[in-house]
């Protein structure tokens, strides 16, 4: 991997502020446990996707390099980026991603109007409370 341009879906800068060692398996929370560890440790340069990512590799949802759930993760996506002020393509750090994050949703509690009907956005409303 890359670590000067790595890929990453908009939404899943709200996964990653709200990980908590749930997931799919076994696989995908070590790997989600790794990505944080070096998001948080190298603040690489991240270009924003429309497509899978470093996260949706260890995903089950992730068929061949195509989310099978593409459809409500892109709207998603399409919201966190009118919040962010993005556009598919642009290039960040992960520190102004966070930011972006942080200040134009979490912190404005606008989480359940951008994820939707996210099958883990209870854990994510739960743990926004306590910010």
């Amino acid at each position: 991997m890359d670590k000067n341009n790595i890929p990453i879906r908009p939404h899943h800068s709200l996964c990653i502020a709200f990980f908590e060692g749930k997931g799919y398996s076994a696989e995908f929370i070590k790997s989600m446990t790794d990505i944080i560890k070096m998001l948080e440790a190298d603040d690489p340069a991240l270009t924003v996707s429309r497509e899978c990512d470093i996260v949706c590799a260890s995903c089950p949802h992730n068929i061949s390099g195509i989310c099978c759930t593409d459809e409500k993760v892109h709207s998603i996506d399409c919201r966190c980026l009118e919040e962010y002020g993005l556009n598919f393509g642009d290039v960040l750090h992960w520190s102004e991603l966070k930011r972006l994050a942080d200040k134009n949703i979490i912190s404005c509690q606008k989480l359940k109007t951008v994820c939707g009907q996210c099958q883990w956005q209870d854990i994510c409303l739960h743990q926004s409370q306590q910010y």
